[in-house]
C-alpha cells in the first residue's frame, strides 16, 4: 500500500513536470526532454526494427507507453520499413494526449489516457518513459519501472522492448535514471522473461532491451 503512494506520489510529480514543459517547450523533442530530435529519432528506430525482428509476423501491434505527444507515429507514419506497425499511444498526462488529439485529428482513437494498453498488443514499447525521476532513491525507482512493466507484460503477446540509460552502477544524476546493464537482465529474466540487451546506435550511454514471455 506504501509503495503504491509512493508510486502515485512520483507520477503526480512527473505529470506536473511534463505538463510544464510542454506548455513551455511545444511539441517537440525538448518538449519531453530529449537533448535532440536526432536522438529521440535514434531511440525510436532502435526499438521499433527489434520489434520487427523478434515479431512472428509481419503485421505487429505496439503499444507506445508514455507516447508524449505523438512523435513515434509521426516516426513511423514516414518510414517505409515501420509500415506494417499498427499503433496506440498510452500516456498518463492528459496534456500529452491533448497534444495528440491536436496533431492527428483524424486519429484520435489512437491515443488513450492510462498507464496500460486498452486491449492486448504484440509488444508494449518504452522510448524514454523512464529516464526522467523525482526519486532520489535509484533501487525505489528501479522497483518502480518493475512495477510498470509487469502490469504491461499482462496485455503484451509477446514482449517488451525499452531503453534506459545505463552506467556502471545504477544512479539518480539530475533527476535521470541511469541503470546497472547486468543488474537489470538479472532481475527482468528473473520477473519476467528472457531477456537481451543491446547498445542503442548513435545515442552514447543509451541500451535497447528485448523481454520476451516465458515459454
Amino acid at each position: 500500500m506504501l509503495r503504491r503512494l509512493i508510486y502515485a506520489n512520483h507520477e503526480r510529480q512527473l505529470n506536473r513536470t511534463y505538463r510544464n514543459r510542454l506548455a513551455n517547450r511545444g511539441n517537440t523533442a525538448q518538449g519531453v526532454f530529449w537533448r535532440s530530435q536526432t536522438s529521440q529519432i535514434a531511440r525510436f528506430d532502435a526499438l521499433l526494427s527489434l520489434v520487427h525482428q523478434i515479431a512472428p509476423q509481419k503485421l505487429v501491434t505496439i503499444a507506445d507507453i508514455g507516447c508524449g505527444y505523438g512523435a513515434m507515429l509521426a516516426f513511423i507514419n514516414k518510414t517505409p520499413a515501420y509500415a506494417q506497425t499498427i499503433y496506440h499511444g498510452v500516456d498518463i498526462n492528459r496534456a500529452m494526449i491533448a497534444a495528440c488529439h491536436q496533431t492527428f485529428p483524424a486519429e484520435n482513437a489512437l491515443f488513450t489516457i492510462g498507464n496500460t494498453p486498452p486491449k492486448l498488443v504484440d509488444f508494449c514499447v518504452f522510448s524514454g518513459t523512464f529516464n526522467l525521476t523525482h526519486s532520489d532513491d535509484p533501487d525505489l525507482w528501479m522497483d518502480y519501472i518493475f512495477a510498470c512493466l509487469d502490469r504491461c507484460m499482462a496485455r503484451a503477446r509477446y514482449g517488451l522492448v525499452l531503453n534506459l540509460l545505463c552506467a556502471p552502477k545504477a544512479k539518480i544524476e539530475s533527476q535521470i535514471f541511469y541503470a546497472d546493464r547486468a543488474a537489470f537482465i538479472r532481475r527482468a529474466e528473473a520477473m519476467i522473461g528472457p531477456t537481451h540487451a543491446q547498445s542503442t546506435k548513435y545515442v552514447s550511454g543509451d541500451v535497447s532491451f528485448v523481454i520476451t514471455r516465458k515459454t
